[in-house]
């Protein structure tokens, strides 16, 4: 096993794992060091031991607790990637690439600068990257994301009208999926199912395990039942009311039953 404590480099930033053999309390400010560089990190889950096949084989790892000068030297990188975005922009407008700048990072130590960008297809920022190091005089490294991704860093609200859930305690996106809204009994077609991003809510799956253990004690819509009316047919289903709509043979009007009124088969 191995110890590991969660952090994470920005309030928006993912949870990441990095190994400690030292207990380190939630709050404490780190410097965290991989083969790239080192980043100021703050603590958000405490030590605990995790199976090596659960983690990245580059495990990055606590140098040291963070001091004055780490401080200094992250807000120096911060205010020096603020100003460079007018510069990086200019650059991209230059070679007319359909890319939009997200973030700049500078290790602690400068040396080099991660460039973080969306596209909605893959870009070739070759000659790109070229006039970057030439400017920034380092290693340049550009890293694409997608859309959700986007929408995680600059947050927003949602159709539900609260805050996103990516852009707050959402840590690695689920897989969201059609078959999904289906099993909810949702529309389709209204337009309601794709957040900021463009993509399917994150939340469809949240309720998704209720849905399906709920629905499996209810005939599928469009099922031949008997009621105590008759024969008729299930239109519609509310697996919190736990009961059933159903159209009788030869009525128009639905009908409401319990799902321990009626029967399959006709």
């Amino acid at each position: 096993m191995t110890k590991v404590i969660g952090i994470k480099y920005g309030e928006k930033d993912d949870l990441t794992y990095v190994q400690s053999d030292k207990f380190y309390p939630k709050g404490d400010f780190l410097v965290v060091k991989n083969k790239n560089g080192s980043r100021l990190a703050k603590v958000v889950q405490t030590q605990t031991e995790m199976r090596p096949d659960k983690l990245p084989a580059d495990l990055d790892h606590v140098w040291r607790r963070a001091g004055q000068k780490d401080f200094q030297a992250n807000r120096d990188n911060r205010q020096l990637a603020e100003r460079s975005q007018a510069k990086v922009r200019e650059l991209i407008a230059e070679h007319r690439l359909q890319m939009k700048l997200l973030d700049i990072v500078f290790p602690l130590e400068k040396s080099y600068v991660l460039i973080t960008f969306s596209a909605e297809e893959r870009v070739d920022f070759r000659q790109l990257l070229k006039d970057l190091a030439a400017h920034f005089k380092t290693r340049v490294e550009l890293r694409q994301i997608n859309s959700r991704q986007e929408a995680k860093i600059y947050g927003g609200l949602g159709p539900c009208g609260r805050t996103l859930c990516c852009s707050t305690f959402l840590g690695e996106f689920p897989p969201v999926s059609i078959k999904m809204a289906k099993n909810q009994g949702l529309s389709l077609s209204s337009g309601k199912l794709t957040g900021l991003c463009g993509r399917l809510l994150c939340c469809l799956s949240f309720e998704d395990d209720f849905y399906q253990t709920s629905k499996k004690r209810f005939p599928d819509v469009g099922t031949v039942v008997e009621t105590q009316n008759g024969v008729g047919v299930v239109a519609g289903i509310n697996v919190f009311a736990e009961t059933l709509q159903i159209r009788l043979t030869e009525q128009k009007a639905l009908l409401t039953y319990a799902v321990e009124e009626v029967k399959i088969g006709g």
